[in-house]
């Protein structure tokens, strides 16, 4: 904050230095609510009422593209690879790629008013989990329908601060869903999430023509109508639930994924001593990931290391970034936190259950 003061008041310019410096932020915003926390329900922040630090964070980042000392050298890349038309997606895989895992399931509709979002990170990352989601979907006798036109959502795009290169995104995917009849459009990944739900509808400057869910929401409403056939509970485990920032601080989803945690036989969740609006962030997020990689790792293991303190068996989540990160963390972490502790995510928890 005293940097964009110094720099709103012409103290200091804005650099290739600088933009090294504010990238190192994950955009958890966790920021938000130590600032807007008073420790007095009597007294109320005039700050609580109107700043939204990550937005603050992100338009400086736009201000540091439109300079031309952003994006980082991998970021740029990133954004290149998504508005790349053989591509589209921040991986530099083959579009066609994304949807090679669809072929398995000849149940997927073309058409149809619940539509999935596959996004880039899982068919190209994490494709058993998407395995998995249709395991759970086709257990319940729950009908998706998805579309091989579909673009990366530019969540990475957005982040780094390169707004103009994701309009045309946002029109194309809009445009997709609307002509496959949508009603629903549902994502297992809370980056495409919060930018579908929360990112789309303000840069359209309008709401979109159809519901925007995150996967836990779907699962939460099988599990609530008893739809999911569970195998007999054969003893108990304990799970505990990291917040991916995307889903808590950013989109206020909180309670929907430890009630789907608390209806799945034979699980206790113990919370972390960092929970919910004060979760510690996993460390991927902002694209610190791709341009400081070891940052990312050293915040997953702290993360790590608070959900063995719970005692919990399994640490469990709905974020494909989230599960990536603290996965690699897990990898480097020595034997015994290994064997004290599983990363799992909360499909492919529920998966094994079934």
């Amino acid at each position: 904050m005293n940097i964009l003061k110094s720099l709103l008041l012409g103290q200091i310019p804005l650099s290739r230095e600088l933009a090294e410096f504010i990238y190192q932020c994950p955009e958890c915003g966790n920021c938000t609510e130590v600032c807007h926390m008073s420790q007095s329900e009597h007294i109320i922040l005039n700050t609580s009422k109107w700043i939204d630090h990550v937005k603050v964070w992100e338009a400086l980042r736009k201000d540091l593209i439109e300079a031309g000392f952003a994006p980082l050298d991998r970021h740029g890349k990133l954004i290149d690879y998504m508005n790349n038309d053989t591509m589209r997606n921040p991986y530099g895989e083959e579009e066609a790629k994304k949807f090679e895992w669809v072929s398995e399931f000849p149940e997927i509709k073309d058409k149809g008013e619940i539509v999935f979002f596959g996004g880039c990170t899982m068919p190209l990352r994490q494709v058993d989990t998407l395995k998995s989601m249709m395991k759970i979907l086709k257990a319940a006798g729950k009908d998706i329908a998805m579309s091989k036109d579909e673009w990366c959502c530019g969540s990475v795009a957005l982040r780094i601060g390169d707004e103009n290169s994701v309009i045309d995104i946002i029109n194309h995917n809009v445009e997709i869903f609307k002509n496959m009849g949508a009603k629903t459009i549902f994502t297992a990944c809370a980056g495409c999430y919060r930018t579908w739900k929360k990112d789309y509808p303000e840069l359209l400057g309008e709401e979109l023509p159809f519901e925007v869910k995150h996967i836990t929401e779907i699962l939460v409403e099988m599990l609530n109508n008893n739809k999911i056939p569970f195998k007999p509970v054969e003893g108990s485990e304990t799970v505990t639930w990291h917040d991916p920032c995307h889903l808590g601080r950013h989109m206020d989803l909180y309670e929907i994924p430890r009630a789907a945690l608390l209806k799945i036989p034979g699980l206790e969740l113990k919370e972390m001593k960092r929970n919910r609006n004060n979760a510690w962030c996993c460390g991927a997020g902002g694209g610190v990931k791709s341009e400081f990689p070891d940052l990312a790792l050293d915040i997953s293991k702290e993360r790590i290391k608070e959900a063995v303190d719970t005692g919990a068996q399994i640490l469990t989540t709905s974020c494909p970034f989230c599960i990536g990160n603290l996965s690699d963390a897990y990898d480097e972490m020595e034997a015994e936190v290994q064997e004290k502790i599983t990363i799992i995510d909360i499909i492919d928890l529920i998966a094994s259950k079934i």
